[in-house]
């Protein structure tokens, strides 16, 4: 087969051979830019290049020697290189690294005169391209105006195989030519997009050479070596001269593409014809293929079923099953055919939106974002969308592949059973024609099970290429969404729109116009009078039951008021607020429907219809809220919400939903008009006004004062939606101020989009915290149930201590609180639950406004296009660029680390961590970690965003290594030793101590130190370096049975033995004294004044260690003096030696009387 309509294609060879010929009579420049290699290859079809070299004998053009073109003297060439590196080389005085710096200087000097040849060369190709151009737009016309087609021919004895090998080549030869026409379609973009640039590289290139002739124009210096100088002015001459012929091929370059301009045209339309005949002839051959395929299987069903007629009887069942096999080969044919049409054409849709993506895509790169190309970019998308949902996957086709499949694998079973016959009756004379008949049998099986083979790899084709298509469309719509957002849609307002606006009220007052929604009305209750009548009654319903319907709503409400209320009465008032917001949104809802269930209606009608549909959506969510907040409704005596909150939602929401509703009523409606300028003029106004009513519907509800925000702060000192109420304030109203303003500008879609978008945003956060309100109230009344359960459980056990006091431990007998580990807190858990609460509303908003905005997404990649600086990364120190969008991640990533830093260790802790067996420090461990983790991996991620070189931060870490050495050396230990401290655990909240002489229990646990609270509630806080490196005594790591020492002193009167029996009956009465080991009892010392005794007993934990002293203190004393066993006080013996030479100091006691002692040694009384 061969294609001849433009003379371009040899007969018998196919178009890469003609591609390969062609080629080899051009010689291709290396530096050539690509674009002009294309031209060149889209200009080879027309055959008039090759006809051309036809006439001068198809010789390979001889290489045209270089000169220079500017008639330079100095010009440089190899032999003035090599010869001034002989002179170099023989300056044997000359310093190394200046001979070294030298030669570089003659190796540039060869680079440039490379440079400058390969300019010539490409200039002389593309003088020789503008030359050639007019003889090839001639051919190339004389091949269009030829009516002279060479028709396809089939030979007439061709086989079915031989059918199949032609239609693969001639399909080969159709994609090379498909893609060899988009390049044609792309080069004129390509070329202009050249033909700017190029001015301004010629003008680079001049200023360039005018500094190379200025540095050539510079005597040389003074002391400068001879050598020296013949190298700088080598080198230099040799620039200047790469650079004129640079420029030389440049001007070239700009001749050519002036001169191809209308070549290129007609080569595209050469290409057009040639891919319409081409795709003719192979759907012709594919015609053909299957009316050999069918005539073939028929003659086969023929000739059996004559053969069925002259064979035994018995052997009738085996013919006839030779038929049914020839059947189903024949009902493969015939599905073969549809699935390989529906190839082709799953094939050209995929070729057809894989060439629009790339056409478009270099459009878009020549003549950047303009309004046309915006246009075309926007009718595409909602082509290719249409085409997206007609080849969108098949469940039957997968279906009908397994059946395939199946079905193969029984043809394959049967064949193998033939085989097992044949071989059986292979030497039996008298079963020849039963061999015969299954001989048949074994060929007709191969020839279906290669049609079923055939098949089921064409639809395994065609499922493939229907996902391969579908995931270029998607291709397509992405970098459609990435520009055409950014695009106007239509020209920016002016004055002379307003003539259309009288026109439109017309229109939209036609009273004809509303007779025929009436009429369609009508017709729809004839048509569908069941469906419409149920429908009316359900609305009217709505209206005539809504006072009952609130009534009900009050009473819900009194009985929400009851201590004992439950979760059931708020859900059924919501129900029932449901239904009362849902009247006028069901009413509009319901007409419609009743417009739109007839295809093929008036526009107008269609217009109104759509707009009740979508009208209904907006005032649903209005209405909803107005009876949430009505008085004795949901948000009163439910949700707790201020009046002041719930009279200014009711009172704005009035205007805002009947102003907005007319609003969006039109808008939607006149969307069907005819008239193009029309609908834009009134899609405009309608968007403009309706995005500022929203915008100060927003500035009165979330202004800065609004009752909002006050009743978020009285619930919570720190709400952030207090802290943030500017921030919301801007944004809720400048957002919708900015969409009218791209409205006004012209970008109508972007900012209708937006604004769409915009609301869908609100009505999230609207459900939002509707959800919240009722799971705050669900919380509201389980916590009340709690506490009054806890109430009793409390009041039962303080009972339960009144009756028995031995229970009080040792921290109530020295009066240290500790920290409770699992004690339930309701306050607390209640703060826990609803930030849990906040966080999965803020996950679920989150992944609300990513599904919501996500058609927006792509439109961020523009960003990418905005370079802010960029970065050398790697040993190859590769260039890395930082775009703007990259910061917009990067904001992104942070704003998400510090929500996630704050608040995912807690979540972790309330739902993971609490159901182990882990005490509060390894909680608290864990967590802290599990922050300082989210924080050091969100820091990476975005110097990973904004490409930070890691190799170029070693001075910073080793900056932050010295400051840790010096400076933060104890800080660092402390906060170490605080980790090793809660994941060791050698001492725990509750444990008691001796640290430094200092006994007490430790009371709090924290990163950088701890807190022991001593006997006198003193608080000694501890660095936590010195509990891991120091010595401290823990009474209650392991075992907290422990040893009670008490000293007892008796009068030396008194019998040892029945004193330690009295202290051994004592110690072991008491209930807490362990028998095993068992108390010692000794009679220790002999002190001044009395026996002393030591006693000794253990006790099982520390908790009565105090209170046990003082019972057995108390039991020794009485004891002992019901034994008249006296413990003495400290005695004295004095003696007095006075020294005199008359006679001995005479002492008298008297009794003191009025504070007067009398008696002294010297007989005066004393005071």
């Amino acid at each position: 087969m061969s294609i001849k309509a433009n003379g371009g294609f040899p007969p018998g060879e196919p178009v890469p051979n003609r591609l390969r010929t062609c080629l080899a009579a051009i010689p291709h420049p290396t530096a050539l830019p690509w674009c002009v290699l294309v031209i060149v290859l889209a200009g080879l079809p027309t055959g008039a290049l090759g006809q051309q070299n036809g006439q001068q004998g198809g010789d390979i053009p001889k290489p045209v020697t270089i000169e220079n073109p500017i008639g330079d003297r100095d010009a440089v060439d190899a032999t003035t290189i090599e010869a001034g590196l002989a002179a170099l080389a023989a300056a044997e005085s000359l310093d190394p690294s200046l001979k070294t710096s030298l030669e570089d200087l003659y190796q540039q000097a060869k680079q440039n005169l490379s440079a400058a040849e390969l300019s010539a060369k490409n200039a002389q190709q593309l003088e020789a391209m503008a030359a050639e151009a007019p003889a090839r737009m001639k051919q190339a016309k004389m091949d269009l105006d030829s009516k002279e087609v060479v028709k396809w021919t089939l030979d007439p004895d061709a086989t079915v195989e031989s059918i199949k090998q032609t239609l693969a080549e001639s399909q080969l030869e159709l994609n090379e030519l498909v893609s060899t026409e988009s390049k044609l379609t792309t080069a004129p973009g390509r070329s202009q997009k050249r033909l700017t640039e190029i001015p301004q590289e010629i003008s680079q290139l001049e200023k360039d050479l005018e500094q190379v002739e200025k540095q050539l124009a510079n005597p040389a210096l003074a002391n400068e070596p001879a050598v020296q100088t013949q190298a700088r002015t080598t080198q230099l001459r040799s620039k200047r001269q790469a650079l004129r012929m640079k420029m030389e091929e440049l001007r070239k370059e700009q001749a050519a593409y002036l001169a191809t301009t209308e070549l290129v045209a007609l080569q595209k339309q050469l290409a057009d014809r040639d891919i319409a005949t081409l795709r003719n002839e192979v759907q012709q051959l594919q015609e053909t293929l299957t009316q050999r395929q069918r005539s073939e299987v028929a003659d086969k069903i023929e000739n059996l079923r004559d053969d069925l007629q002259r064979v035994p009887e018995k052997l009738k069942p085996l013919a006839q099953r030779n038929i049914e096999v020839t059947e189903q080969h024949q009902a493969l044919v015939n599905e073969s055919a549809r699935a390989n049409a529906e190839l082709n054409e799953t094939r050209a849709a995929f070729e057809d939106v894989k060439n629009t993506l790339k056409i478009s895509q270099e459009r878009l790169e020549a003549i950047g974002l303009t309004d046309a190309l915006g246009l075309m970019l926007r009718n595409k998308r909602n082509e290719f969308e249409e085409l997206r949902n007609k080849f969108r996957p098949r469940a039957d086709l997968q279906e009908k592949i397994q059946q395939h499949q199946i079905s193969v694998f029984s043809l394959e079973d049967s064949a193998e059973e033939v085989d097992e016959r044949i071989a059986a009756i292979r030497d039996s004379a008298h079963l020849a024609e039963e061999l015969e008949l299954l001989r048949r049998r074994k060929e007709l099986l191969v020839a279906t099970m290669q049609a079923q083979n055939s098949i089921l790899q064409t639809m395994l084709t065609v499922d493939t290429q229907r996902h391969e298509l579908r995931n270029v469309i998607d291709e397509y719509i992405d970098f459609v969404d990435q520009n055409v957002f950014w695009i106007r849609s239509s020209p920016a307002f002016s004055l002379q729109e307003l003539k259309y606006v009288p026109e439109t009220l017309r229109w939209l007052a036609e009273p004809t116009s509303w007779r025929k929604v009436l009429d369609q009305m009508m017709r729809n209750f004839v048509w569908r009078p069941l469906r419409s009548l149920l429908g009316l009654l359900g609305v009217l319903a709505l209206f005539v039951y809504r006072i009952k319907l609130r009534r009900l709503v009050y009473e819900c409400g009194e009985q929400a008021l009851r201590p004992n209320a439950k979760f059931r009465i708020t859900a059924t008032t919501l129900f029932f607020t449901i239904l009362v917001a849902c009247a006028w949104p069901a009413l509009f809802r319901w007409i419609g429907w009743m417009l739109l269930s007839n295809l093929g209606n008036d526009a107008f009608v269609n217009g109104v219809g759509n707009a009740f549909s979508i009208t209904a959506l907006f005032i649903a969510s209005r209405e909803l809220i107005k009876e949430v907040c009505r008085d004795h409704g949901l948000a009163q005596l439910h949700f707790g919400w201020d009046k002041a909150v719930r009279s200014m939602l009711r009172f704005h929401l009035r205007w805002y939903t009947v102003l907005g509703g007319i609003l969006i009523f039109v808008m939607v409606m006149i969307q069907d008009h005819s008239d193009t300028q029309l609908r834009a003029t009134a899609s405009r106004l309608t968007s403009i006004a309706l995005f500022l009513v929203t915008a100060s519907f927003h500035s009165i509800v979330f202004s800065i004062k609004s009752p909002i925000f006050l009743q978020a702060r009285r619930h919570s000192a720190d709400s952030k939606a207090y802290l943030w109420r500017r921030v919301i304030w801007f944004g809720l109203t400048g957002f919708p101020i900015v969409f009218a303003g791209l409205a006004f500008a012209g970008y109508l879609d972007t900012a209708f989009n937006l604004g769409t978008l915009m609301q869908y945003s609100i009505l999230l956060l609207v459900l939002v915290l509707l959800l919240m309100a009722l799971t705050f109230r669900w919380l509201s009344l389980h916590y009340r149930e709690v506490a009054r359960r806890q109430a009793r459980e409390q009041r039962e056990k303080k009972l339960a201590s009144l009756q028995s006091s031995a229970t009080d431990g040792l921290t109530t007998d020295v009066g240290i609180e500790l920290q409770e580990e699992d004690q339930a807190d309701l306050p607390k858990l209640d703060r826990q639950t609803r930030q849990l609460i906040y966080v999965v509303a803020t996950v679920f908003s989150l992944f609300g406004f990513a599904l919501i905005w996500s058609n927006v997404l792509p439109a961020i990649e523009i960003f990418d296009r905005v370079e802010l600086w960029s970065v050398h990364i790697g040993k190859d120190m590769e260039v890395e660029v930082v775009t703007f969008r990259d910061m917009l991640y990067a904001i992104a990533a942070i704003v998400v680390l510090a929500y996630s830093v704050r608040n995912l260790p807690g979540l972790v802790e309330l739902f993971v961590l609490r159901q182990t067996s882990l005490d509060s420090g390894a909680r608290y461990a864990l967590t802290t970690m599990l922050r300082y983790a989210l924080t050091v991996t969100g820091a990476l991620v975005v110097l990973n965003i904004i490409s930070v070189p890691w190799t170029q931060l070693g001075w910073l870490l080793a900056a932050a290594s010295v400051g840790l050495g010096f400076g933060l050396q104890e800080i660092v230990a402390n906060f170490v030793s605080g980790i090793i401290l809660l994941l060791e655990r050698p001492v725990r909240v509750g444990d008691v101590v001796t640290i430094d002489n200092t006994t007490g229990v430790v009371s709090r646990i924290q990163m950088r130190a701890t807190t022991i609270t001593s006997w006198e509630r003193k608080e000694l806080v501890v660095p936590n370096k010195d509990l891991i490196t120091g010595k401290i005594l823990n009474w209650s790591l392991s075992n907290v049975i422990n040893r009670l020492t008490m000293e007892v002193g008796v009068e030396y009167d008194a019998d040892p033995d029945q004193v330690r029996d009295i202290l051994e009956h004592v110690v072991t009465k008491h209930p807490d004294v362990m028998e095993d080991p068992a108390p010692l009892i000794n009679f220790d010392t002999f002190g001044d004044s009395s026996l002393n005794f030591s006693i000794r007993f253990y006790l099982a934990n520390l908790d009565r260690r105090v209170g046990v002293t003082h019972e057995i203190n108390t039991a020794i004393l009485t004891a002992l003096r019901a034994a008249d066993i006296s413990i003495p006080f400290p005695q004295r013996d004095l003696n007095l030696s006075v020294k005199t030479d008359t006679h001995p100091l005479s002492v008298h006691l008297q009794p003191q009387r009025d504070g007067v002692s009398l008696g002294h040694s010297d007989g005066k009384p004393r005071r």
